[in-house]
């Protein structure tokens, strides 16, 4: 990720103009996989395993290693943290939600066979391999720079009759300006430089808010007074990945297996933010406060095909590889705005967005995994995973246009991935040791390279429990966090060579608690 998050990075859409950015299209391709609460306690540490339905997403040759038909469901609890300090307030926020990290079924069916095809196999599962649930709050005051003066800024070379409802039926459409820059001047918050007469008496394209006065002796804008500046933002939705499979054994020695994927995206955020004058009297407009609220959701779909196989070459060693074609994603953005304004005469004001749609296509880069196992004399095993993904080849194009317009497009953010993206690494190892027959402990590691040149890796650690309740039916548990993420972040861009914005510094992390039932036949 940038060392520097702007949220309300809306301040940039506009109707017809780019509304995916770099960054939301890397939340999309990565990949931090749920599955089955044994894949998920073993850090999802399968690709030479197999032998669960989990594990099929993972590997498709698993399917294969199983020899019977089961079926399985994993309801799970996801806890996402965070803790902010902003302007010298720390503050901390939690959101818990339900979810199903697992469905499916795999029919397996011998041949009689005890050399060549003894077996083969048809699954379909169910996998979650993101899940976007994120919640922060942020706090704090200040007298040196506001949201408001940021998208007046915005607006410079916009002239006002084209922003104001009353001279354009829609100004949404009827130009590219910056949407939250039309909201606020329909709701009083801004006033053309041409208000203050002067030198500025022909300026109808710049515009100073409401949260700033004149200061006649320097001849510049300033912050009237303290602002008391509040944010909240929420995501959920996730990433889901349903697999149509094909597995075969041969001899128990190799394992092959296809699965055709079919991937949707529903990602909505939600962010709130509010700038309160401490003593309205300060402001020459007698401003008292804004809100502006924001909500987005990308939606869409997408499809890839993934080969995989598993061999045993010796006694108790397990080798596996896979190899998943690039995902090619449908996709779609909608977004809407509100913002409040009142002043100290007793005035309130209230604007309305209309709901923005931008449709588009994505290209997440395939994927390349190998790994290795071994079982100690059916007591316990080891597992450790490496698996590549060039995150330099995501590509967004505009959605139903040529390649060239979308190139034109598009040029920017994807000239930004190519360069600023990079080849990252994903290790994942996994062990569980059978204490007794109708027990099995279970532990397990990942680390994400960081898919962004300069980034920080993220780790995840696990744990869980099985339970062979009998030779048919077995319940297990699994715990993972996903360590923390820390980064800074601004509530809106800087907007003048002299004014920038308060950086805030922000840490997150998530916790999930699965319990899969597993019914075999």
């Amino acid at each position: 990720m940038k060392k520097i998050l702007t949220f309300f990075l809306s301040l940039t859409f506009a109707a017809g103009l780019l509304a995916q950015t770099a960054e939301d299209a890397l939340s999309i391709a990565e990949a931090y996989r749920e599955g089955t609460a044994r894949t998920m306690a073993m850090g999802n540490a399968f690709t030479a395993l197999g032998g669960d339905l989990g594990a099929i997403g993972i590997n498709p040759a698993s399917s294969g290693v199983m020899g019977f038909s089961q079926v399985t469901i994993s309801p799970s609890l996801v806890t996402s943290r965070s803790t902010t300090d902003y302007l010298g307030n720390s503050l901390n926020a939690r959101n818990t939600g339900l979810n199903l990290s697992n469905i499916g079924t795999v029919l397996t069916f011998n041949t009689g066979n005890y050399r060549g095809l003894i077996n083969y196999s048809f699954g379909f599962v169910y996998n979650k391999t993101n899940n976007f649930r994120s919640v922060m709050r942020a706090s704090g005051t200040t007298d040196n720079s506001s949201m408001l003066s940021s998208i007046a800024a915005s607006l410079e070379g916009y002239k006002w009759q084209i922003l104001d409802k009353e001279k354009t039926s829609n100004p949404y459409e009827a130009s590219d300006a910056p949407w939250p820059g039309i909201l606020a001047w329909n709701t009083y918050a801004l006033a053309p430089l041409s208000y203050l007469g002067g030198k500025y008496a022909d300026v109808d394209d710049s515009y100073m808010a409401s949260t700033e006065n004149y200061n006649e002796f320097l001849d510049q804008l300033m912050i009237g007074g303290p602002l008391d500046q509040r944010f909240n933002r929420k995501t959920r939705g996730s990433n889901q990945e349903f697999s149509f499979n094909f597995g075969m054994n041969f001899s128990d020695f190799l394992y092959v297996g296809a699965n055709i994927n079919l991937h949707t995206v529903n990602q909505i955020t939600e962010e709130f933010y509010e700038e309160r004058a401490q003593n309205s009297a300060q402001f020459e407009d007698g401003f008292v406060s804004m809100d502006n609220s924001y909500w987005l959701r990308t939606s869409g779909a997408g499809a890839s095909f993934k080969l995989g196989v598993i061999a045993t070459p010796v006694a108790g060693l397990r080798l596996g590889a896979t190899l998943t074609t690039p995902t090619w994603y449908s996709l779609t953005d909608e977004w809407d705005y509100t913002m409040n304004t009142a002043f100290n005469n007793g005035n309130k004001y209230t604007e309305y967005s209309p709901t923005g749609r931008w449709n588009y296509a994505m290209t997440a880069p395939m994927r390349f995994s190998v790994g290795a196992a071994y079982t100690f004399w059916d007591r316990g095993l080891i597992s450790v995973d490496y698996e590549m993904v060039n995150y330099a080849n995501t590509r967004l194009r505009e959605k139903n246009g040529s390649y060239r317009y979308a190139d034109d497009i598009y040029a920017s953010e994807n000239a930004y991935i190519a360069s600023n993206f990079k080849n990252a690494g994903i290790l994942r190892v996994g062990a569980e040791v059978r204490v007794v027959n109708f027990l099995s402990l279970r532990g397990g590691y990942q680390r994400y390279s960081s898919a962004v040149k300069g980034g920080a890796a993220r780790q995840a650690y696990s744990a869980g429990i099985g339970f062979n309740i009998s030779p048919m039916f077995s319940i297990d548990l699994a715990w993972m966090k996903l360590a923390n993420q820390s980064g800074s972040f601004q509530l809106y861009d800087n907007y003048s060579s002299a004014v920038t914005a308060p950086t805030g510094y922000i840490t997150q992390n998530q916790n999930k608690w699965v319990c899969t039932f597993a019914f075999k036949f």
